[in-house]
């Protein structure tokens, strides 16, 4: 969007004046709106509704037993069965004979004419096929609050619907009651079924009981040495045990170090005879045996029997290994020898330690598991207690509820089709339900304003054209010496410059008077041109310029009719003779400006002999002004158009009249008023309001200051249409008529 309007915010009379400039783009939508609304409202057939309201039957209670077994009734999957109702071929069938609509001649006649007939159908198959595609599109169920369902029918004829939309409910009730007596005969497989099930889930149920406890007693018991009563022993002892296998670790280790170098280790293992591992395993069964009587034994009696045991086997290992050790060692001294009798010994000792310090942690961590896994087996002994149960209460019940009366009781109050109750019945339409000619009607409008909003604020956005005074400053850095309305005077211009458009519109085509009888000096467009004068006549404290070009970025920017409004205005003010020269020889059209005929004389002529020849200037109906116009000739412009002819051309004018104002083509299209620019001592740059875009109009001031800094500022054409109302000239004050707005050329 253009800066300006995101500077500041969109008042309402900025808006109504965005909206009357762009009055087509909201009135045509509107319209065209309103005109498809209205057809739409009087064309579209008129639509009746007829509706019945059904609720189905509250189940009576059922034994606790069997509450969660049977399928109660969920109204949002009734009503997606009965959509599916509606959907089957079947159903509507029975609708359309229900309703009698095979002998309604108007509906025979109806589906006759709009029936696809496909090769090798009959014509009542035809008919069927097209009432049941009807069908499915006229009817609707829907679910209320409550748990209440509201079928509705809508067709061109209020009768009819009514006829079909109690032909539907009717249905509804047929097949739930042929739902029900289905239930009925299968009451007795359901039963027998149900009493054959629990009774095997019972059965399973027990018997899985049974081996789980059977499993945790011979888990249990066991011959444990571990209880609650000694198991702060057993830990003690195995504290014992773990120290004592330390020291003899470490004793070992002693024994070990002392023999390095003195015995080597195939002497050692030359003392593991089979009597010396023998006896190292009695000593380790022993200590076992000891652990265990030092745990069950209250006295001392066991333990110290088996300890009194232990040292005789002590002795009896440690004599053999002296018996072993003078047979297989003779060459080792006896003082080596006896420590490695000992260190043999010791490690008996270690091993037998060991295996008493292993026993009882396995006797410590098996108690300790078991005490752990209690829970847990009560908790499934629990469960499969509880599952037993259920399985039987279950069984239980089916054999009291085996009589088919009770169970095709359930069956009828719990089944997904239940019994139907109508709420309301249906009643004949009395008027259309659609289509609602007033809604559509305000829709319409409503929707073409929107659209036409829509519209002009998509245009707003993406308009590139310059928009106010402000805007142009800031954009070119140039002042805006005047804003030129656009009002009556103009119109006539432009149906000129399109002589087909003015034929049409009837104005004739010949000679017209043009700006010189219709500018009037009291007019808003005179005395805006004379407001430029005075602004000119004090730029930038100097003297009004003697040569002056009006030029713009491209065609249709309405520099001809501003260069005609300055020369005649200046001709006024200053008495002095001013020459207005046609400089757009590519395509002349001040003189139509002017209204005078076109002459095939003039600055052409002027340009090729290098001769200022004032037979070729015309004279008007004003006193001071005199025109020279464009002329016609073989030689192409650009080659007429140099700029040291320009130059001299400049000079010969200036020298002959005080005041020169040349109106030359878009300096976008063509160098001629770069080339202009340089010889004339002032250069306007007319903007179109709402139409120039904003970087034509930047790069065509670029490129005419380039040329030669001297543009002494920017007319802003058609301000009365883009600009804001203190621009403008739509008010009636000071006794101006409000006149529409028109484009110059």
């Amino acid at each position: 969007m253009n800066e300006s309007l995101e500077a500041s915010p969109l008042d309402l009379r900025e808006a109504l004046r965005i909206a009357w400039r762009r009055r087509w783009l909201l009135v045509i939508p509107w319209a065209v709106a309103v005109l498809g609304g209205v057809a739409a409202a009087m064309l579209l057939p008129p639509i009746y509704e007829c509706t019945v309201t059904m609720v189905l039957e509250r189940p009576s209670g059922l034994p606790d037993n069997l509450s969660g077994k049977v399928a109660t009734i969920d109204p949002a999957a009734q009503v997606d069965f009965m959509r599916e109702q509606v959907r089957s071929s079947v159903f509507l069938s029975s609708v359309i004979t229900s309703a009698g609509l095979h002998n309604d001649a108007t509906t025979h006649a109806w589906a006759l004419k709009r029936a696809p007939r496909p090769a090798g159908m009959s014509e009542p198959d035809a008919i069927e096929a097209f009432l049941v595609d009807y069908l499915r599109q006229a009817i609707t169920i829907k679910l209320l609050k409550g748990g209440v369902f509201q079928i509705t029918v809508a067709d061109r004829f209020a009768g009819r619907s009514q006829h079909i939309v109690e032909a539907v409910a009717n249905e509804f009730l047929a097949s739930a009651k042929a739902a029900q007596m289905e239930a009925v005969r299968r009451t007795g497989e359901f039963s027998s079924e149900q009493q054959q099930i629990y009774k095997r889930r019972l059965d399973e149920s027990e018997a899985k009981l049974e081996a789980y406890r059977r499993d945790v007693l011979t888990t249990t018991v066991v011959n444990s040495t571990v209880g609650v009563g000694n198991v702060a022993k057993a830990r003690t002892l195995l504290d014992q045990a773990r120290l004592e296998a330390e020291d003899l670790g470490q004793r070992i280790a002693s024994l070990r170090s002392s023999l390095a170098g003195r015995v080597r280790d195939e002497d050692l293992r030359a003392l593991g005879t089979p009597e010396v591992l023998s006896l190292a395993g009695q000593l380790a069964a022993l200590e076992r045996q000891l652990a265990a009587a030092m745990i069950n034994d209250g006295g001392l009696d066991g333990s110290n029997s088996m300890k009194l045991a232990i040292v005789r086997k002590h002795e009896e290992l440690a004599s053999e290994l002296s018996l072993g050790a003078a047979k297989a060692l003779p060459q080792v001294p006896q003082a080596a020898r006896d420590v490695a009798i000992d260190y043999r010994v010791a490690q008996a000792d270690l091993a037998g330690v060991i295996a008493r310090r292993d026993w009882l942690d396995r006797q410590v961590t098996g108690y300790e598991r078991s005490v752990v896994m209690t829970p847990e087996r009560e908790m499934e002994v629990n469960r499969l207690q509880q599952e037993v149960d259920n399985n039987r209460a279950l069984y239980t019940t089916f054999l009291q509820q085996s009589s088919a009366t009770q169970i095709a009781e359930a069956f009828q109050n719990a089944k997904l089709s239940g019994n139907f109750l109508i709420l309301e019945p249906a009643r004949r339409p009395l008027e259309p339900a659609r289509p609602n000619r007033p809604v559509l009607i305000l829709l319409a409008l409503i929707a073409g304003g929107v659209v036409g909003v829509g519209t002009v604020l998509v245009v707003e956005h993406h308009d590139e054209s310059m928009r106010n005074a402000e805007d142009v400053e800031n954009l070119l850095g140039l002042p805006v010496v005047g804003a030129i309305p656009r009002v009556a005077e103009l119109q006539a211009q432009r149906r000129r410059a399109n002589p087909l458009a003015a034929a049409a519109a009837g104005v004739p085509t010949s000679r017209e008077h043009g700006m010189l009888h219709r500018l009037k000096v009291e007019s808003p467009l005179g005395l805006e041109f004379r407001r430029v004068y005075l602004k000119l006549a004090k730029n930038r404290a100097q003297a009004l310029p003697h040569t002056l070009a009006v030029t713009s970025a491209t065609r249709g920017e309405g520099k001809t009719t501003a260069s005609a409004c300055l020369a005649i205005t200046m001709a006024r003010e200053l008495r002095q003779k001013v020459l207005l020269v046609d400089f757009d020889m590519r395509s002349p059209a001040l003189h139509r400006a002017l209204g005078l005929p076109s002459s095939s004389w003039g600055l052409a002529q002027v340009l090729a002999q290098r001769h200022f020849d004032e037979r070729f200037v015309r004279a008007t109906v004003l006193p001071y002004l005199e025109f020279l116009p464009a002329g016609k000739s073989d030689r192409p412009a650009a080659e007429l158009i140099e700029s040291e002819v320009v130059e001299w051309f400049v000079k010969e004018a200036a020298a002959r009249y005080p005041l020169v104002i040349i109106d030359c083509a878009p300096n976008l299209a063509v160098p001629d008023p770069l080339i202009l620019g340089r010889a004339v001592e002032g250069v306007l740059y007319v903007i179109k309001a709402g139409s120039t875009v904003r970087k034509a109009a930047e790069y065509g001031v670029k490129v005419q200051r380039e040329a030669r800094d001297n543009i002494l500022g920017v007319l802003i054409n058609d301000a009365g249409e883009i600009l804001p109302s203190y621009y403008g000239y739509g008010y009636r004050t000071y006794g101006y008529a409000d006149e529409s707005a028109g484009t110059d050329s």
